[in-house]
């Protein structure tokens, strides 16, 4: 018996590890699959984070810290993602539950 998903499931964006380039001195930016992932700019003596939204997210004491940070909005962004797929699952069926119910009632 073959079975047809009612949603696609999200893939997991994190199995992919990030790529770290360096443009230019105090500048790393991240990407994943050939996608924008954040960028980490060393200014007034911390570490910058900015998510792939272009929001500032975080101020860091060293590089790998401020890398694992676009990490971490990576996967929350992910999951996320994943959370709203099934919320709109669980909406589909709240209403098919609701006209298969009010189908049923006789209104004469």
């Amino acid at each position: 018996m073959t079975t047809i998903p009612f949603l696609a499931r999200p893939t997991d964006d994190s199995a992919e590890p990030l790529t770290w380039l360096s443009p230019e001195a105090k500048l790393w930016v991240a990407s994943r699959d050939g996608d924008f992932a954040g960028f980490v700019e060393f200014t007034d003596g911390h570490y910058s984070v900015t998510d792939a939204r272009g929001a500032t997210i975080a101020s860091c004491g060293t590089l790998s810290q401020a890398q694992d940070t676009v990490e971490l909005s990576m996967r929350r962004a992910s999951t996320l993602r994943t959370l709203a797929y099934v919320a709109v699952g669980t909406g589909a069926v709240a209403v098919s539950a609701l006209a298969i119910g009010l189908g049923m009632i006789n209104l004469s």
